[in-house]
């Protein structure tokens, strides 16, 4: 079991430990000159299995007691019987209840300076301090460390309160907080279990390189072990990287975990924050070991009230490495005081560009649920959505996740997945909105795929090509349009494209330049023309001055593609294969890879799917 101490500076936390242990904590030189604890320190009882881990009070270095907890800990509430609760108590208490911790004990320290009357009154502000939060019903001991007999009633107290070991089958999680290196064995690094379970000569991941790691050696609660489990302090030979790419804030897991900037987080604001939070409010951002500097963006609304609980976004400067469920400290960067703490519901990469459309909300909404089955069937009754970044956010396996999305009766569609009833939607949606541009655009044919950009491609490609092969649209160089509607043109312009027609059915249609100079006009006036007819996609503009009809294309195409079946092919292969002229034919290929029809390696050309 470890135990958290927590409280007010010079309260005694530090030479609490020491009398429980006999373990001085304050391990740093520039600590024990000043008398005041700056960094973690660790102590440990009966063989190891009872941990303490010793908390800067200080508000100044706040970010080091968010390092040194975690929500399975029990937390041990120091404040001393001359001073009472102070900002400290009260700032640590909000933030041991935000990250989750549930179990506690309050020791009054220095009980010996004052008189019971002082005592009793201390503990009456104390209850007052702790009503309503978890440790309202907490035990309160009076201890003084001249007092042994007090010190071995809160030994015994903390005894009682042990637990059995706890495993969740969870991928393995622990945030690094310190990492050192130990002569002849090499690269060691420190922390508390998060999640999971590691055992001796196992395989990790380092984030944020992404490194595998080796275990070479695990101690944990300080005796060497086999295995570490969830709540355990531990401590982890690795091989894999050198000390200077490890951190605080690092963490080691059993599967690799994303890079994320941008998260979404159900955000309780403190009731007694001093002010309302504005949009772009800049704030510092604590998970586990790791800090972050960014800015809070909300969805609706302009601002935040004291002890409101709002969805909103974390954009964050710094990357931080976060799952769902996860728990965030969130501290005004202005006032240099906690503002709330953060339930994480998403997180992604990038940061999004549409961040209050009605689809991003809805999708937020379904991640808001308590476990992924439920979270899957909302997402599936309102969009796709893509699988790999809600299964690392879940930190399903494979079998989990297949499993999910039989259930479910999820439909996959390269990387995303969608239900029956959406799916049919979608094409709806494909339909009404095509059929309203060629009514409103007459001369119109239709739509290219790129206009649904709402709808992930890979899925919208899929709704495009069913609907074709079912003749309800027809494609023309990209553009899908109704089988029942014929383009209008302009007189002059149906003019032109009738006598062009000719022009350009030929094994290697004449440049635009080549069509002014025969037909007298123009250059800019033919390239115009030419522009235009390629808007309306019934020729296609494959270089500044080339022109193709579809239909040609088309067959070129299929040339190009038996060729690729047996290897890649040069331009010169192609040339010879088509009589086409060099020039036209890079322009050709050129056009090709432009489409993702075809890539380009070396001098070569390979085939990246079956049809233009």
């Amino acid at each position: 079991m470890i135990v958290s101490l927590a409280g007010h500076v010079d309260h005694g936390k530090t030479s609490l430990v020491h009398a429980l242990t006999g373990v001085n904590t304050d391990r740093l030189e520039e600590e024990q000159a000043r008398g005041l604890t700056i960094d973690l320190g660790f102590a440990y009882i009966d063989e190891g299995r009872i941990g303490f881990v010793d908390v800067p009070g200080h508000h100044r270095f706040i970010h080091n007691m968010l390092a040194g907890i975690a929500a399975d800990q029990l937390t041990l509430l120091v404040i001393a019987a001359d001073d009472g609760p102070m900002p400290q108590s009260k700032e640590h208490l909000e933030i041991l209840s935000m990250v989750g911790v549930r179990r506690g004990i309050v020791a009054i320290t220095k009980c010996d300076r004052v008189d019971s009357a002082r005592v009793a009154k201390c503990e009456e502000e104390i209850r007052d301090l702790l009503a309503g939060s978890f440790l309202q019903d907490a035990p309160i001991l009076c201890t003084s460390i001249e007092d042994p007999t007090s010190i071995e009633h809160l030994l015994g107290a903390l005894r009682d309160a042990q637990t059995d070991e706890l495993d969740d089958h969870k991928p393995f999680r622990l945030a690094i907080d310190r990492r050192f290196t130990v002569k002849g064995a090499g690269v060691v690094v420190t922390g508390t279990v998060q999640a999971g379970a590691v055992a001796d000569n196992e395989f990790v991941y380092h984030y944020p390189t992404d490194t595998q790691l080796r275990v070479r050696g695990l101690r944990a609660q300080n005796e060497t072990v086999q295995r570490a489990s969830r709540g355990d302090r531990c401590a982890i030979n690795v091989t894999g990287l050198p000390l200077e790419s490890i951190g605080r804030g690092d963490w080691i897991t059993g599967t690799p975990i994303r890079r994320s900037r941008e998260i979404t987080v159900e955000l309780d604001i403190l009731k007694d924050f001093p002010r309302t939070l504005k949009q772009w409010t800049p704030v510092h951002i604590y998970h586990a070991t790791s800090h972050a500097t960014g800015h809070i963006a909300l969805h609706a609304g302009s601002r935040l009230s004291p002890g409101s609980t709002k969805l909103v976004d974390l954009v964050c400067e710094q990357p931080l490495g976060v799952l769902h469920g996860d728990q965030l400290i969130i501290r005004d960067h202005g006032l240099d005081t906690t503002l709330g703490g953060g339930r994480v519901i998403f997180a992604q990469a990038n940061l999004s560009p549409r961040r209050r459309t009605p689809e991003r909300l809805a999708m937020l909404h379904a991640y808001h649920a308590q476990d992924p089955k439920t979270c899957m069937a909302k997402l599936l009754q309102a969009q796709a959505f893509e699988i790999e970044p809600f299964s690392a956010l879940w930190q399903l396996d494979q079998s989990e996740l297949a499993n999910l999305l039989k259930t479910t009766g999820a439909i996959e569609i390269a990387g995303y997945a969608i239900s029956q009833a959406t799916l049919g939607d979608y094409a709806k949606e494909v339909m009404r909105r095509i059929t309203e541009q060629q009514k409103n655009h007459p001369s119109s044919r239709g739509l290219k795929a790129n206009a649904f950009g709402d709808i992930p491609d890979p899925v919208i490609n899929q709704v495009l090509s069913a609907l074709v092969q079912n003749k309800r649209l027809a494609v023309l160089n990209g553009v899908y349009g109704l089988t029942t509607h014929t383009a209008e043109l302009p007189v002059a312009l149906a003019g032109f494209w009738q006598k062009l027609q000719k022009s350009l059915d030929t094994d290697q249609p004449p440049s635009s330049g080549d069509l002014a100079k025969a037909w007298k006009q123009a250059p800019t006036d033919m390239h115009k023309q030419l522009r235009e007819l390629a808007k309306r996609g019934l020729i296609v503009q494959i270089a500044d001055h080339r022109f193709y009809l579809p239909e040609q294309l088309e067959q070129i195409a299929k040339t190009v593609a038996r060729m690729a079946k047996s290897a890649p092919f040069t331009v010169r292969e192609f040339r010879d294969q088509t009589g086409i002229g060099r020039n036209v034919a890079i322009d050709i290929l050129e056009f090709f890879d432009s489409k993702g029809f075809t890539r380009r390696q070396d001098n070569h050309r390979k085939l990246l799917r079956e049809h233009l």
